[in-house]
């Protein structure tokens, strides 16, 4: 069944986060969220497009109803709305977070795993992704063959630290979250987004 199939588990999951998302208001929290108000809609940047919220739903910017996965992850960053900005910014592997353990072999399997087998000999093709999805050089130095910052939702940023393979060792590659990404987004909702960011990577070739 599709994920946006009327009746579907899907289907069902989507307008209860809607329901909850119906008694928030988000006036005053377009800093917290990196968000912005156009009228009735709540405008959220997702990967370098705007989805729209309203009472009716979510809509991309073609007015179609985003993939499941992407409607999770949105209705979840705005459900969780911090009532301030975290100051923590430091870089952490996804298994740090207290509640990310049932999902570490999916991580690994699905989000990281998939990086390592298509770029590994190849740091030049997963280079031009970066450039595809407008990745930025991030200022500090890292010892690695490819380091980018990604910043899928405004307070999310992603690090991709990728090295490939030698004589010695194989490839690995390593998607990093902030320390305080779990103050905007519950573990499950962290792994579709890292997901998210591997699959656009591995189309973006």
């Amino acid at each position: 069944m599709r994920p946006n199939a009327a009746g579907s588990v899907y289907d069902k999951t989507y307008h209860h986060y809607l329901e909850q998302l119906k008694t928030m208001r988000f006036d005053g929290k377009e800093d917290v969220l990196g968000i912005r108000l156009d009228g009735k809609a709540v405008v959220v940047p997702y990967f370098g497009q705007s989805i729209r919220y309203t009472v009716d739903g979510l809509k991309d910017e073609a007015g179609r109803r985003p993939d499941f996965s992407d409607c999770v992850v949105v209705c979840r960053y705005l459900i969780m709305c911090p009532s301030f900005t975290p100051p923590q910014k430091d870089w952490v592997a996804y298994r740090d977070f207290p509640d990310a353990g049932p999902l570490t072999v999916f991580w690994a399997d699905t989000v990281e795993g998939p990086l390592v087998r298509n770029f590994s000999k190849a740091v030049g093709t997963l280079e031009k992704a970066c450039d595809a999805l407008c990745a930025a050089i991030p200022e500090m130095q890292i010892a690695c063959d490819l380091c980018r910052r990604f910043t899928p939702l405004p307070r999310i940023p992603l690090l991709l630290v990728f090295n490939d393979a030698d004589d010695e060792f194989p490839a690995s590659a390593s998607l990093l979250f902030e320390n305080r990404a779990s103050t905007y987004l519950d573990a499950e909702s962290q792994a579709i987004l890292g997901h998210g960011l591997s699959n656009r990577l591995l189309n973006a070739r």
